[in-house]
């Protein structure tokens, strides 16, 4: 193993930004990422193995632990029987970098993170830091990272990387747990494999930290050190712990919210979610809690309302395919996109600070859409926004065949009719544009209907099919507890 002296790290732990970082006040780096509005995560590691279990015993989050990528922390693993039982067998022969970045291209989104190392502390990527990698431990000796980093240049993916800075539980000693490493050790580590992940890897498009700790000091000198290698990538929030407040979070790009939350209302900050299709994050052998194409298109269409990313998880299986399941939801999702994605990718967050009975609505230029979730046949009326609009039009509608409109000057009420049926049970997105900027009325009341809680999808509606009592999939609601 190779380290660099411990002055070293002291000296990063007190640097500060250098002359030639990307100047504060411009953050143009951030333009490609709020044009997006939609990406795949991936967790893959070890614990894919595992699948949630261990010994006989199911840890996984179906079973109201945490999720199976947490198995070596629920289950309590000495970090080296963790190891050698399945290091071993980490040969996931079937996967396919190409196929892996054309399927989250057809499904409509438009970057990719994965795990280069969850809190297990086992590396996806060829590093001179440890030898617990993917290179030197598994028998499939294949740099992950490398692959998919060069075939998500190929097709025109950003890529990105999540990567576990803060906790670790096989390297890292801290208090009365004991790593391979000394914490000084540790911090080396750290900090070699951001300049391996920064320096091997082309252009970095996100660095996605995760749980990061109360040290400040420390979380200053790692995101120094991305800004100092790759000023364009993008750090996510998690560098720092959620307890350290917003204007001491001095590398922090976009706020991530806790984990499968949406937002109960517009954020007035870039912001992006972490989904999941299911319960768990990692692979789960038994872990059937999926959710719909329409959850899916409801979750997107929703943050993008609130001006929100959506991070949408797969986790691939120890032999390196994506589930089937997981696949038909990316597709479905990604056809609704093929058509609606006007609605999405580079809208602005709704005109309003509400959304209405019927669902939210989304901003591009003079054109707002109207993401219908569920369906009112007597009318899609909404209020907040001043003026008659010029025309109306299923977005699906290639011919865009005008709609009825009418206007209530008195309480700037809209007011669009609509047939008996639904064009799109998922989300009928209906186009509304307006000749001028559109303008908000100050004066508009309302109030958020949808996902105001983890576990009802609609706050109102009592006796729709398909709303009101609907509850969200226990991973949401699980998520609170």
């Amino acid at each position: 193993m190779k380290h660099k002296s411990i002055l070293m790290v002291l000296a990063l732990l007190t640097l500060k930004p250098l002359t030639g970082f990307a100047d504060a006040t411009d953050d143009s780096h951030m333009d490609w990422w709020r044009e997006a509005r939609y990406g795949m995560f991936i967790h893959w590691g070890l614990y894919s193995i595992a699948g949630g279990e261990w010994k006989g015993k199911d840890y996984g989050k179906e079973q109201g632990g945490a999720s199976a990528e947490w198995l070596m922390n629920s289950a309590k693993i000495p970090g080296e029987e963790y190891r050698e039982t399945l290091a071993p067998k980490f040969n996931p022969t079937e996967f396919d970098a190409a196929k892996w970045v054309s399927t989250a291209k057809e499904a409509g989104m438009k970057y990719m993170v994965i795990t280069s190392k969850h809190h297990e502390g086992f590396c996806l990527f060829d590093t001179d830091a440890t030898d617990y990698n993917v290179m030197d431990a598994t028998p499939f000796k294949r740099d992950i990272i490398k692959e998919l980093a060069d075939e998500c240049a190929k097709q025109g993916m950003p890529f990105g990387v999540y990567y576990s800075q803060f906790k670790d539980w096989y390297h890292r000693s801290r208090g009365k747990v004991k790593g391979t490493m000394t914490n000084q050790e540790y911090l080396e580590l750290v900090q070699k494999n951001l300049d391996e992940l920064l320096s091997n890897y082309g252009e970095m498009a996100v660095l996605w930290f995760d749980v990061g700790g109360n040290d400040v000091i420390e979380a200053d000198a790692q995101g120094a050190r991305v800004r100092e290698l790759q000023p364009n990538t993008v750090i996510c929030s998690r560098l720092y712990s959620r307890k350290v407040p917003v204007d001491q979070q001095t590398y922090a790009d976009f706020e991530s919210l806790p984990d499968r939350m949406l937002p109960s209302e517009r954020m007035a900050v870039d912001s992006e979610t972490c989904m999941t299709m299911r319960h768990n994050w990692g692979y789960d052998r038994t872990d059937d809690a999926w959710k719909s194409t329409k959850d899916i298109v409801e979750f997107l269409a929703l943050c993008s309302a609130r001006g929100v990313n959506l991070l949408l998880n797969v986790g691939p299986t120890p032999e390196g395919s994506m589930l089937p399941e997981e696949l038909e939801r990316l597709k479905d999702a990604g056809d609704w996109l093929q058509v609606n994605g006007e609605s999405i990718y580079g809208t602005s967050y709704s005109p309003v600070d509400f959304d209405f009975w019927w669902g939210a609505m989304t901003q591009k230029d003079k054109t707002v859409y109207l993401h219908v979730l569920e369906w009112k046949p007597e009318g899609i009326a909404f209020n907040g926004i001043v003026g008659k609009p010029a025309k109306a039009y299923f977005l699906a509608d290639a011919e865009k065949k005008p709609l009825p409109v009418k206007y209530d000057a008195a309480g700037h009420v809209t007011t669009i009719e609509v047939p008996a049926k639904a064009p799109d049970a998922r989300n009928t997105v209906i186009a509304v544009e307006y000749d001028a900027p559109v303008v908000a009325d100050p004066e508009a009341k309302g109030s958020y209907h949808w996902y105001t809680t983890r576990s009802k999808r609609h706050t109102e509606i009592k006796n729709s099919e398909g709303a009101g009592q609907h509850k969200l999939p226990g991973a949401v609601k699980a998520a609170r507890q």
